[in-house]
């Protein structure tokens, strides 16, 4: 992206290519894109917008979506200044308007990853909020730098799983601006999927297993269901802490709420459709939705804890996994992760397999990035990559970088994924885990230390630093060896 002191010459760049400032309906920006509505899309030149030093540019719908990356701010900020449209705040939400022609199967089955990141990405300050506060709180106690039952730890260590426990209610407001259902509706079916005493049906007829110290524990057998509704046995699923299952039944309440919308008359619609709404997805979602999701994540969790339990093949497994992760999360799969962790966690006492695999992607999509940065000629592009190196190593945003750089001139992405896939294997050989779980950054690492009373609680931790490090190096190796700046340049001239 452009030095501080071109973000004007890159905004008045982008307008012209727009066609001017009187073909500007609208503009927004989010995270990462600047978003405008041109009056006139004949006038776009968008190819000639993508040579400007962007990462990228695209036509969805009627809106031109320029991919600006971490100084989105500041050139928003330019964009507004040059041409004078109304300020607007950063949008949280995926505002791509639907095209009102019929989607092939492909395209639909192409746009489900995408819709389920555009329902998390807006809660991810949360989740990183308490990912990083579980950090601090791991670090001080392990470290003895204040007691494990001080009440000030165990205040900071219920607030941080706050987060993580009511993930359902935070997704289901995000997944509701994403599909078009009323904020408080969408809010309401996440509560729904954990209410306290749902969970304690939930708990009675899944079972659970009573600690007994000294001995072996008590388990008490589950009645098989959650209640029931309408006489149908509730499936006693634990939908905390969970994602898929408040998507996709706030994705169907969107046509349950769209329908009663067309149907109920207009002057007792505000009262009505909410009610008529609620009645009728309770028993899709608890009957039907949810359970459905649950098992479908479990199942997979299942198949990912059975494939590590063939004797010999763990090491494999691990290491083709991390070598692939990266497609994991350019899709938005790694989201669906969070239960196949715990499953792996609660049967090995440690999650040898995703969190190892987040933290070689992060920083060998990083090292990829800087053996760009110092290959290329181009300033730009020099620039870029320096700035999603530093993105990936630090505060573990990915975006940037595989959009910008790896996924775009593809030997980067060979790079880091060999580099990946030979940490993984020595994390593998040498059982290497995490205990806590978060997103991969530089402030996260403490998730690799063991809280129990051990006499090496930072052996994970050092291991995995060890990884990662030989892991960075080789893809910064083979990156160098592979990246050929005049192939970038080839890639840059096609758009």
């Amino acid at each position: 992206m452009a030095k501080e002191k071109d973000f004007g010459q890159l905004a008045a760049q982008i307008v012209e290519l727009i066609g001017g400032k009187d073909n500007i309906a609208h503009a927004a920006h989010c995270l990462t894109r600047l978003r405008i509505t041109p009056k006139d899309t004949s006038l776009v030149k968008l190819d000639e917008i993508k040579k400007l030093g962007v990462i990228g540019a695209q036509m969805i719908g009627d809106q031109v979506q320029v991919i600006i990356g971490n100084d989105i701010n500041e050139v928003y900020d330019a964009f507004v200044n040059v041409t004078g449209v109304e300020r607007t705040a950063a949008i949280d939400e995926n505002l791509d308007p639907e095209l009102t022609r019929k989607k092939s199967f492909k395209e639909i089955l192409g746009s489900i990853f995408p819709a389920i990141v555009s329902c998390v990405f807006p809660i991810l300050p949360a989740l990183l909020a308490c990912g990083m506060l579980q950090s601090i709180v791991m670090i001080l106690t392990n470290f003895h730098i204040v007691p494990a039952d001080s009440p000030t730890i165990q205040t900071l260590t219920w607030v941080y799983n706050v987060a993580f426990w009511f993930l359902p209610v935070f997704v289901g407001y995000a997944a509701a601006k994403r599909f078009g259902v009323k904020t408080a509706m969408g809010i309401l079916m996440g509560a729904i999927l954990i209410h306290p005493t749902f969970l304690e049906l939930v708990k009675a007829g899944a079972g659970y297993t009573i600690p007994n110290p000294g001995g072996p524990p008590t388990i008490v057998p589950g009645t098989g269901s959650a209640g029931s509704l309408f006489g149908i046995p509730i499936y006693p699923g634990d939908y905390t802490s969970t994602i898929i299952p408040v998507i996709v039944c706030v994705f169907v309440q969107s046509y349950v709420e769209k329908f009663l919308n067309k149907i109920v008359p207009k002057n007792i619609r505000f009262v009505l459709v909410p009610t008529l709404e609620i009645l009728i997805m309770v028993p899709l979602a608890l009957l039907v939705l949810a359970p459905i999701s649950h098992r479908l994540s479990t199942a997979f969790a299942g198949l990912m804890i059975s494939l590590l339990h063939i004797p010999g093949a763990g090491p494999i497994i691990i290491c083709l996994f991390c070598a692939l992760y990266p497609f994991i999360v350019i899709t938005g799969m790694h989201f669906n992760l969070m239960a196949v962790a715990m499953a792996i966690g609660q049967q090995f006492g440690k999650n040898p397999l995703t969190s190892v695999a987040g933290f070689l992607f992060q920083y060998t999509q990083a090292a990829a990035c800087l053996a760009v940065a110092l290959k290329a000629k181009n300033a730009e592009r020099r620039s870029l990559a320096l700035s999603c190196a530093f993105s990936d190593a630090v505060p573990g945003i990915s975006e940037p970088g595989m959009y910008g750089v790896t996924f775009k001139y593809k030997t980067p992405l060979y790079g880091a994924m060999i580099g990946s896939a030979v940490g993984g294997l020595i994390a593998a050989i040498l059982n290497v885990g995490s205990y806590a779980g978060g997103p991969p950054n530089l402030f996260t690492w403490a998730m690799f230390i063991n809280p129990a009373p051990v006499p090496d609680a930072l052996r994970d931790l050092k291991l995995i630093i060890a990884c990662v490090v030989l892991g960075a190096v080789i893809a910064f190796v083979a990156t160098w060896l592979l990246y050929k700046d005049e192939a970038a340049d080839k890639i840059e001239a096609q758009g």
